[in-house]
């Protein structure tokens, strides 16, 4: 399990790279925006960008969020879910309704409505499988995940641009 704090953001930043969450985007977007360091040390998710797409109601979002698909498609920064991650996404999925037993803790609590979470549940197995950490400010949702992904490393959005 990795819940990462404040005084390991500086190590894993130099190998990982961090995969922000929508809601961390969407609170974080002007601090990620000024960033010239940042933009070509993260990755982003095409799970986050159909999240930002579909829920932007202002024009000058929608093309800011644009402009960063393009930069992430130019440069290689852009992650998808392939076939696979699809599958084992629905798997956790599974666990979690049925509240099925994980390899580090056993039985977990049945969670019904956890089809809810198959767009983070997407997102952190991205970043599990392509030497990510998650950005967040929903950390409750990732938290979930962690029986099943032993090696996903979560971090607190505040904790990252602080």
């Amino acid at each position: 399990m990795q819940l990462t704090n404040k005084s390991n953001n500086l190590k894993m930043a130099k190998t990982k790279f961090p995969l922000f969450d929508t809601n961390a985007i969407i609170q974080y977007r002007k601090e990620i925006s000024e960033s010239k360091f940042l933009i070509p040390k993260m990755r982003l998710s095409m799970v986050v960008f159909y999240e930002l797409t579909a829920t932007t109601i202002d024009q000058s979002s929608f093309q800011l969020y644009e402009r960063w698909l393009n930069i992430a498609v130019k440069k290689d920064l852009l992650l998808t879910p392939e076939m696979m991650d699809w599958y084992e996404t629905a798997k956790l999925i599974r666990r979690l309704r049925f509240g099925e037993k994980s390899a580090s803790r056993g039985k977990t609590p049945k969670i019904p409505n956890a089809q809810k979470l198959q767009n983070d549940a997407l997102i952190a197995r991205t970043a599990w499988a392509n030497n990510c950490f998650v950005v967040t400010t929903d950390i409750d949702d990732f938290l979930l995940f962690l029986p099943f992904m032993k090696k996903l490393e979560i971090v607190f959005a505040e904790d990252f641009f602080s």
